[in-house]
């Protein structure tokens, strides 16, 4: 009767061929358990079809050698040898005992072994680390490290993995610290890692090679590989890439004589932001499956590290964005702009179609000259409140406050189709509050007020506009200048005028009195402009043939 013979943590093993099926894999309901990464859970099955033996692959990640050469389905004789993962079976006569070599056997050397991350989760869990004892293993999640060199390697690294999560905040902090784990603890000649850009292509970050205070992180790195292990989600271990035929296509393998390599995902859950390339460049059979097992762990923590310093950074520069902004838009608008853009796109000066309104108060000179200073603050803050509400209602940007008028544009930074409308609206509301305004000072025998308001639409340059100690977020423009003179020359108190642009984009929403063609400073044609409609107290009318 057949048996199979081989080793397990250096002590042979023999299993009796009896039966009709026997499974073998890394799982405990297997008949032939082999319980490392390298062995799927349910990796292969040996039938007996006609008093013979088949061994047939169950999909395994990676496969099955029969004699050193991959096969999906095979006959067992006496004296075969057949890979799982880093185990050797060799079947015999149950009678012979002896040696398991087999020169039919490839050198484990040459092998390389895969491990997906999803295995590796469940297999490792990482936040499950059991108690060390000087005289025990380390058991981290039902596997057992019986190495001391291996148990050691595993606690300190995590605790150093742990330290930089919690002090490290810039993400080359980080990366340096990665890469002072790896030489510290892997016997590692060369390291790489690798950042995916917005494209999800990979982008090399920081390379070190022992021996060298500079190198180059494309001259020392696999392509091929690191494609695989993020496109795939696996861990790679390869004793010798340049015999592997998997990697034959990769060039960078050939011309960088990469030999004993790992490489695995930086992945935080599901996420996967990278890799971590190591290899030793003249030596085969290097690393381990330990070692593929802590920088399969490192890239896990180091990635967790670098999003946590990413989401930092990203916080950081809400916090300036916000603070620029606060200036000049309501909570809202600043709210949907953090959440878009970062500092650059709001440095950026762009051309957009924008509204652009001019109010000023309309008797102001002759109110100012009985107020005393402090009446006076208490007068402008009122009107200013009332106009920034008023814009701010409407997702306007509060352009500044020019002695005692104010400046504002609808449709940027954040895109409002309906910009025109908006500026109307604001407009609206800002002088139907003046009107209410001016209700209560009369009663109290106060002098009144008016609001006058200018407002036109067109293309303009928007931006952050000044010098390298100051700038101011405006709009400039011959939009701009039009709608100051509107206010200026053409509106009355408690009027608002807009250019024809602004009319025929708000006809749909407000009633327009058109003005006829206008002489505008700086104009060499006639402009056309428009009254808008109001009540008695200031509410807008609505079009014409409107039904509310």
């Amino acid at each position: 009767m057949l048996e199979l013979v081989y080793e397990v943590e250096g002590q042979t093993r023999r299993y009796r061929l009896a039966g009709t099926e026997i499974s073998l894999g890394r799982s405990s309901d297997n008949e032939v358990v082999l319980n490392d990464f390298s062995v799927s859970r349910r990796h292969a099955v040996l039938r007996r079809e006609k008093e013979r033996w088949i061994i047939y692959d169950q999909n395994s990640t990676n496969g099955i050698k029969l004699n050193g050469r991959f096969v999906t389905q095979a006959l067992l004789t006496e004296g075969d040898v057949v890979t799982v993962g880093t185990f050797t079976l060799t079947v015999k006569e149950e009678v012979q005992v002896g040696p398991v070599a087999s020169s039919k056997v490839q050198s484990e050397s040459s092998a390389t072994f895969v491990r997906s991350i999803a295995d590796f989760n469940r297999d490792f869990g990482l936040e499950q680390v059991g108690p060390l004892e000087a005289d025990a293993s380390l058991t981290v999640s039902g596997r057992r490290f019986t190495s001391p060199v291996a148990r050691g390697k595993i606690f300190e690294i995590l605790v150093q993995v742990a330290k930089t999560l919690i002090v490290a905040r810039e993400v080359n902090e980080i990366l340096e610290k990665v890469m002072d784990l790896l030489f510290e603890y892997l016997p590692v000649d060369r390291s790489v890692v690798v950042l995916l850009d917005r494209n999800d292509r990979p982008v090399p970050m920081l390379a070190r090679q022992r021996g060298k205070d500079r190198v180059e992180a494309t001259e020392i790195f696999s392509h091929t590989i690191v494609d695989t292990v993020v496109r795939d989600r696996i861990a790679v271990l390869t004793s010798d890439a340049l015999a592997d035929g998997r990697f034959e296509a990769g060039q960078s393998i050939r011309i960088q004589q990469i030999r004993s390599a790992m490489c695995v995902p930086l992945w935080n859950q599901e996420r996967i932001i990278g890799a971590l390339h190591v290899d030793t460049p003249l030596r085969a059979g290097t690393f381990t499956a330990d070692d593929l097992d802590l920088l399969t762990a490192l890239g896990n923590f180091a990635a967790v590290a670098i999003e946590r310093a990413r989401l930092q950074k990203r916080i950081e520069n809400e916090e300036k964005i916000r603070e620029r902004l606060s200036r000049y838009h309501s909570p809202a608008v600043v709210e949907e702009i953090v959440s878009e853009a970062d500092v650059a796109n709001v440095e950026k000066i762009r051309i957009r179609p924008v509204s652009v309104l001019f109010a000023d108060i309309v008797g102001f000179t002759t109110a100012a000259e009985s107020m005393e200073p402090e009446e006076l603050a208490k007068f402008l803050t009122t009107v200013f409140t009332f106009a920034a509400d008023a814009i701010f209602a409407q997702g306007g940007t509060l352009d500044k406050f020019i002695g005692d008028a104010v400046m504002a544009f609808f449709g940027a930074p954040i895109y409002q189709p309906d910009h025109a409308r908006r500026s109307v609206a604001a407009a609206a509301r800002l002088v139907e509050n003046v009107k209410a305004w001016n209700a209560e000072r009369a009663s109290r025998g106060e002098p009144t007020v008016g609001i006058r308001i200018g407002i036109n639409t067109g293309n303009v340059f928007v931006g952050d506009v000044g010098s390298d100690k100051r700038v101011d977020y405006t709009v400039l423009g011959n939009t701009v200048n039009i709608a100051a003179r509107l206010e200026e020359h053409v509106a009355g108190p408690n009027e608002i005028v807009v250019g024809y642009e602004t009319a025929e984009q708000a006809a749909n929403d407000f009633s327009f009195e058109p003005l006829g063609e206008m002489k505008l400073k700086g104009l060499t044609r006639g402009f056309r402009a428009y009254r808008v409609r109001l009540d008695g107290r200031g509410l807008p009318l609505p079009p014409p043939g409107a039904s509310y």
